[in-house]
């Protein structure tokens, strides 16, 4: 498979089937989003911020990207940033992990480090930004940005539906919610008996990317979105230590 360009490299993420101890007979499959360029589904969500600034041409040459991630998503950008040219600065709450750190460092990202959520990093922004003026920054603010979820709706989703016309549920973490709502309204809208299931971080657990809601991680809209629509059917709420044990199990 060849790409032409770093863009092109984004998406279109294989399914590996695994094996769940206690489900033999059940047919379950992984999406191999660390096979992106930065080794996360963030960047779909990141290209499609960046494509839709460019076309609407609120991003310029010159422009610094701006925006608060726990970590995946600043990694996005700060390699997007460096291949098109751009400044970046991220800002990391203190859940953002030690490699995290080291790659957007290597990749020349201005580090600001605010807070334990990143609804804080995102006001931070905010306030940068009203300060500075809009011409030096590019806020993408992906907590609130639709591109993000529509990066899902248009690419993930239906990857999925290719792969597995008779897909039954789908499973995956809650962050800004962007990737489980732009899926899930995909897959209910092609297919409406499928499950989703969200998952977030219990009490007490810091799992990074995916929020502790019940501990102040913000409710994005499109959580909120998800939820009032129906498009989240579950939520199932895990400790740090059963996400390593599950993942360890998996074959």
């Amino acid at each position: 498979m060849i790409r032409e360009t770093i863009w092109q490299a984004v998406g279109e993420t294989p399914h590996l089937r695994v094996s769940v101890p206690e489900l033999p007979s059940a047919r379950v499959y992984v999406k191999l989003e660390g096979w992106n360029p930065t080794g996360s589904v963030k960047d779909r969500g990141g290209l499609r911020m960046i494509q839709e600034a460019l076309a609407d041409g609120s991003l310029r040459p010159g422009m610094t990207l701006l925006d608060a991630s726990s970590g995946n998503m600043a990694c996005a950008l700060a390699y997007f940033g460096r291949v098109m040219g751009h400044p970046t600065e991220v800002v990391v709450s203190s859940k953002l992990t030690e490699d995290k750190r080291n790659f957007l460092r290597f990749y020349g990202a201005t580090i600001h480090q605010v807070g334990d959520f990143t609804i804080e990093g995102n006001r931070w922004c905010r306030e940068r930004v009203e300060r500075e003026g809009s011409g030096h920054y590019h806020f993408f603010d992906q907590l609130h940005n639709w591109a993000n979820p529509r990066a899902h709706y248009e690419g993930t989703g239906p990857e999925i539906l290719a792969d597995f016309p008779d897909v039954q549920m789908v499973v995956g973490s809650l962050g800004s919610g962007g990737t489980l709502y732009g899926t899930g309204l995909y897959l209910r809208e092609q297919r409406p008996g499928v499950r989703i299931v969200a998952v977030e971080s219990a009490p007490g657990t810091k799992i990074p990317g995916t929020g502790s809601f019940s501990d102040g991680d913000y409710v994005t809209p499109f959580i909120r979105k998800g939820r009032e629509d129906g498009i989240f059917d579950h939520t199932v709420r895990i400790h740090e230590g059963d996400a390593v044990r599950r993942t360890l199990q998996l074959r």
